[in-house]
Parts: structure tokens; sequence; C-alpha cells
């Protein structure tokens, strides 16, 4: 009998944990892509008004083999207003980075001890 795929993703998750430092969670997070309907999801919309984002080239696009697809934090940053007086107060992507791998450092060290 072939394990339900929570299972199988749980045992993936178990043995990149052993095997990466927070530093390299960090690299990984910064480089999802998404395609169209993840996308759609991600930003609330459908995905035919993806498709007509991307005809129009109001949206940060990427291709692979053809296909279209979105790098995450590309994505993020796209929404947020031109003139947004909250930028003062938003985290550089150094700084997040920097607070996720201090995070995750100190959430290994508990779990090792």
């Amino acid at each position: 009998m072939i394990p339900p795929v929570e299972e199988i993703a749980t045992e993936v998750a178990n043995i990149l944990s052993r095997r990466l430092e927070a530093k390299d969670l960090v690299r990984l997070l910064q480089i999802v892509f998404l395609d169209v309907d993840e996308t759609a999801e991600l930003l609330r919309v459908k995905p035919t008004t993806v498709s007509t984002w991307i005809s129009k080239g109001l949206i940060p696009v990427r291709y692979a083999g053809g296909r279209p697809v979105f790098l995450l934090s590309e994505l993020l940053n796209w929404t947020l207003p031109e003139n947004d007086k909250h930028a003062r107060h938003r985290l550089t992507a150094a700084q997040q980075c920097k607070m996720a791998v201090s995070k995750l450092s100190i959430s290994r060290e508990r779990s090792n001890d």
C-alpha cells in the first residue's frame, strides 16, 4: 500500500531538516516559484485575471518551458503600493532573512536539547 502524500511529505521534511541548516532553509524560501493557479490563489483572484495581467504586462512574470511562472518574493513586493506610506516601517529582505535565520537557529537548538 502506498502511504498518503502527507506521510511522504512529512518524511521528506524530516530528512531535509536533519541535512539543512537554518540559512539553507531561508535561501530555499527565497526561491519559490508559483504557477498561474497558485498565483491566483495567493492573490485571491481567478487564474484568468492573472493571465490578463500577464498579457498586459502588469505582473512580474518569468517563463520556464514556455509557461509563465512567478517568483514569490517578486509577487509579494509587487503587491505593495507605489506610494507605500508604511515603507519606513517595513523590514528589508536582508533584515527579514537574518531574523528568520536567527529564529530557525534558536528553534533548532531547542529541539536538539
